[in-house]
């Protein structure tokens, strides 16, 4: 930037110890002044420990655990919504279903569930929050290991307590095996909210086929309603478009746009306007970021939240949205300013009758 190589130095940390560990490599021996991450939650917050020691920007652009920006790090930065967001999100959500449902919104059971990650459990227990906050009844507030093999004990409690709608929380191979089992179970249920980009995944749809459609994603929308962006988001969003289709061979997923959003941020907002990459001087171009709704490709804009704020460097323009699977696409249905359809298949046809 501005004449300056950029040089990308890559760490592959399957886990929390793994990114503690890259992580200290990459600032002691590559001497990064910056890393960008991650994924998983539990790896953000191992991570991001040994830049706030080593005094090294941390910009976060998936990752959603709540603690992330409530630790008072002034080196962590994240762009995209955080844990109680989605959550709160999907039970906001499972309340506007009801009438679809047939019910009034206090007469609706729900059921929330999630793997027992930092994510996981940020995320449900946000959701279970937010249920009873609403005053819906919560029949079921359950964690389970993300490398669970064999969910049919949850499934067939979950089916004697017969939620209308289940909000659940997974990364990708258990929210394939909880619909499967599901399925294989006869658990039939109103609407199934998931949480998290297990859902939106390729190759959730891949794996889980026919069974996916009319099954709901809370996630950054990976179909953004683009005649609503202003012009120059409409234009890049059509290069980014094109570029990852002749690479990819499909089109983008809401990680994708996410993660494109993150660095596209980063590289124009932060690298390109400070004077050089000093910690200072990174911190003081990324709080000065204003960028409004719609400046990113998911329709989101970025403005962080002060230095001093006990969420700090989160930021308070994430957009966030209900996607469904709609004969295998992933269509955003709510909230209606972002929406590109309206929901289908509510209630969720019994399995039999698919």
């Amino acid at each position: 930037m501005k004449g300056r190589k950029v040089v990308f130095a890559v760490a592959d940390a399957p886990g929390p110890t793994q990114g503690n560990a890259e992580a200290t490599r990459l600032i002691v021996r590559e001497k990064v002044p910056l890393i960008v991450g991650t994924y998983a939650s539990s790896i953000a917050l191992a991570a991001s420990e040994v830049t706030e020691r080593e005094g090294v920007l941390y910009w976060e652009t998936i990752a959603v655990a709540d603690k992330f920006t409530q630790r008072g790090y002034g080196n962590s930065i994240r762009l995209t919504f955080n844990a109680t967001m989605m959550g709160e999100t999907a039970a906001d959500f499972s309340r506007d279903l009801a009438g679809k449902l047939g019910k009034k919104p206090e007469e609706l059971k729900i059921a929330v569930i999630s793997e027992d990650s930092e994510f996981g459990q940020s995320v449900g227990d946000a959701a279970a929050r937010r249920v009873k906050a609403n005053g819906q009844k919560l029949v079921a507030d359950e964690r389970y290991s993300r490398t669970v093999t064999d969910l049919s004990s949850l499934v067939l409690s979950l089916k004697a307590k017969a939620p209308d709608v289940v909000i659940a929380t997974s990364y990708l191979n258990d929210g394939v095996l909880f619909v499967r089992q599901a399925r294989e179970l006869d658990f039939n249920m109103g609407a199934l909210v998931g949480i998290g980009t297990g859902y939106a995944l390729p190759d959730f749809l891949a794996a889980t086929g026919a069974n996916a459609e009319g099954i709901f994603d809370v996630d950054a929308p990976a179909t953004p309603n683009v005649a609503n962006l202003p012009p120059e988001t409409q234009k890049l969003h059509a290069e980014f478009l094109d570029r990852f289709k002749t690479l990819a061979k499909r089109d983008p997923g809401p990680l994708a746009l996410i993660s494109f959003g993150g660095f596209w941020t980063l590289f124009n907002e932060v690298l390109a306007k400070a004077p050089d990459t000093k910690i200072e001087s990174l911190r003081k171009a990324a709080y000065a970021i204003d960028l409004p709704d719609g400046a990113l490709l998911t329709g989101a804009g970025v403005k962080l939240k002060p230095e001093g704020d006990k969420e700090q460097g989160q930021n308070t323009r994430a957009l966030i949205s209900v996607m469904q699977w709609q004969q295998g696409k992933l269509e955003v249905v709510w909230p209606k300013s972002v929406a590109v359809k309206e929901a289908v298949s509510v209630p969720l046809p019994e399995w039999a009758k698919r």
